[in-house]
């Protein structure tokens, strides 16, 4: 694979990400993303330090990624548990069945 440095902005700064050329418009999005949530902590706190109102983001955007894995983990819990109910209704009737013959 391929990497060069891919410049992004960010609040005003240049950053460089190594990467694959043909990914920059993805890094690119991953910047926008990165200051969108940044000016959101910005504008509600009216916090002027680039360097907190990055962490803040990072916090938030942890804190969202954590969700989102909770999130898919109840799903395919509950999931994995509709299945197994299935699976005792069907055992259930093939057994009723079975003793009805």
């Amino acid at each position: 694979m391929y990497e060069e440095r891919i410049p992004v902005n960010i609040l005003g700064q240049t950053y460089e990400i190594l990467g694959d050329p043909a990914e920059a418009l993805y890094y690119n999005s991953l910047a926008r993303f990165v200051e969108e949530k940044m000016r959101e902590i910005q504008n509600a706190t009216h916090i002027v330090s680039s360097q907190k109102i990055a962490v803040l983001a990072a916090l938030n955007i942890a804190d969202e990624l954590f969700q989102d894995r909770d999130d898919k983990s109840f799903s395919s819990k509950s999931s994995e548990k509709k299945y197994e109910n299935i699976m005792n209704l069907l055992d259930s009737a093939l057994e009723k069945e079975s003793h009805e013959k």
